[in-house]
């Protein structure tokens, strides 16, 4: 990691999870963002029995921030 004038640069982590299909009940998703604040965004489209879109939105804590990085990491998805 580089660092500015000794001080460790505050890392920026992101991740944003979509998967859907368009299909007989039209466009369903499903979606997560993570954002670098702790901010976790969910979204939910399914259109079966005349379902309705769901949003949530709530902060996640850093124990959770530190797993979801580690299960990544883990992954190897980004390499």
């Amino acid at each position: 990691m580089n660092t500015k004038s000794g001080a460790a640069k505050k890392e920026q982590f992101y991740v944003r999870y979509y998967v859907g299909h368009k299909g007989k009940f039209g466009h369903e998703f499903l979606e997560f963002e993570f954002r670098p604040d702790g901010k976790l965004r969910y979204a939910n489209n399914s259109n079966y029995k005349n379902d309705t879109l769901i949003r949530k939105e709530c902060y996640v804590g850093k124990a959770v921030m530190e797993e979801l990085k580690r299960i990544i990491d883990d992954s190897e998805i980004m390499n």
